[in-house]
Parts: C-alpha cells; sequence; structure tokens
C-alpha cells in the first residue's frame, strides 16, 4: 500500500484542467454510508439528499443499484472497489459536478473477514486559485481486535497529506465505536490541520454511544450542518454547506 500512496501523491497536482471545470463558492457536500442500496426508499433519498450538492461522499456504493442515476443532475463519478459477492460489487463512490483532475483509490483488509475496505482520493481544480481540493472517501476497517489496522489504513494517506497544500476534506463512516478509535482518528487529523464538523442535534448512527460518521476539513469553514434521520440505510446521511477560506 506503500507504493500505491506514494504513486497517488506523485501523480496529483499534475493533470491539466479542463476548461470550465472547476469549483467556484461554496460546497454543498453529502456524505452517507448507503447500505449498499439495500432498502426500500433509498432512491427517494438519495435524490432528494444530493439533487443540489456539489460532492457526495457515499460509502457501502453499489455498483449495480445505478446510484448517479437516482440523482436528477448529471455528476460525475469516481469509484474504488470494496467488498463484492456474486451479485453485486459495493466500495466508496465520490460524485461531483465538477471533474476530477486527479483520482486514485487505496485498499485496506479487514483483519477477521479478510474483505476489502476501500478509500476513495479525487482533486479538484478551483476557480481563480493555483491550489486545488482534495477530497478523501474513506470507509474505515472494523472488525479487527487492535487498533493497527485502523492506524495502518489511516497511515496510508500520510504521504498525500504532507505533500498537498490546498483545502481538504476527509469524509465517511470511520467506525469510530470506541474512544480509542476516536483518538486514532482524532490524533491523525489534528497532525494534518484537519477539523471536526460538529452537528447539532448530532443524529449521527451511533454504536456504543459513539458517532460512526464524521467530516473533517482544512482550508474551509462550516457555514451549516445537519444530520438528516433516515430509514433507508443503517446510517443517517450528514449534509453540510462549506466556504472556502
Amino acid at each position: 500500500m506503500g507504493k500505491v500512496s506514494q504513486h497517488c501523491s506523485e501523480a496529483l497536482g499534475k493533470a491539466q484542467i479542463a476548461q470550465g471545470e472547476a469549483f467556484s463558492g461554496d460546497l454543498e457536500i453529502l456524505s452517507w454510508n448507503i447500505q449498499k442500496a439495500s432498502n426500500d426508499g433509498w432512491a427517494n433519498d438519495l435524490a432528494a439528499l444530493a439533487g443540489e450538492v456539489n460532492l457526495a461522499f457515499i460509502q457501502e456504493a453499489s455498483v449495480q443499484a445505478g446510484l448517479s442515476e437516482a440523482i436528477n443532475s448529471p455528476l460525475y463519478q469516481t469509484f474504488a472497489a470494496g467488498y463484492a459477492d456474486s451479485t453485486q460489487q459495493t466500495g466508496v463512490m465520490t460524485l461531483s459536478t465538477t471533474s476530477p483532475s486527479g483520482e486514485c483509490s487505496l485498499t485496506s483488509w479487514e483483519p477477521w473477514l479478510g474483505t476489502p475496505k476501500a478509500t476513495s482520493v479525487t482533486e479538484y481544480p478551483l476557480a481563480g486559485r493555483e491550489d486545488r481540493l482534495l477530497t478523501i472517501n474513506l470507509h474505515a476497517v472494523n472488525f479487527a481486535l487492535g487498533l493497527q489496522d485502523l492506524r495502518q489504513q489511516l497511515r496510508a494517506l500520510s504521504e498525500l497529506l504532507e505533500h498537498h497544500q490546498g483545502p481538504m476534506i476527509l469524509a465517511g463512516d470511520l467506525n469510530t465505536w470506541s474512544g480509542q478509535r476516536q483518538t486514532v482518528v482524532d490524533d491523525f487529523t489534528s497532525k494534518f490541520g484537519l477539523n471536526a464538523i460538529a452537528f447539532s442535534p448530532d443524529l449521527r448512527t451511533k454504536v456504543f454511544g459513539r458517532a460512526l460518521d464524521h467530516i473533517y476539513i482544512r482550508g474551509l469553514e462550516a457555514q451549516s450542518a445537519q444530520v438528516i434521520p433516515v430509514t433507508s440505510s443503517d446510517h443517517n446521511p450528514l449534509r453540510v454547506r462549506l466556504a472556502f477560506n
């Protein structure tokens, strides 16, 4: 995974930017573990939640479900493969109104189950700026006795974050169901200047009293943040408006 991360770090920031393809103004973003689009009502909820967003970070996204088709506006799609069975391929999917100027994916493994957990990295140009927006859509490893596998998954992103000079968003289902796991995530994000977005009321899905889903930002400020209760997934989606510093 170290070589993949290095290659990703070296490739980002170098691609030519297509004319007219850049984010400008505030960003509306969504982060949601959609539970493989396996429950009734997911398409209607996704259409309502993502109809006006600039970026949607989806975990447990099913390729076969056609998530982007459920949204009423054309979106670019970046997918990093995770778990697959005989009927579907799932992973993390990032949908955007602007074409990414770079993308790559990283894979970690659930130590108990031997199944993959995906991370999608995308980069976007910004209107009137030389720097670019780096986004990370992460579904954290879950079934592990200790913290080493989670630390390793995050550590694979270190080179990317060390080299990137612009704004950043890290979003996803981080499986922070224990104080120790939350501390690992907090230590990692603070090292790279990423700040957690707070939600009030905090209706995020919780296990053992701890929220699983998070959005961390750098070089941006949250203008609004809400959690929307749904029955179409076992995770409630996060919706945030961001302004660039």
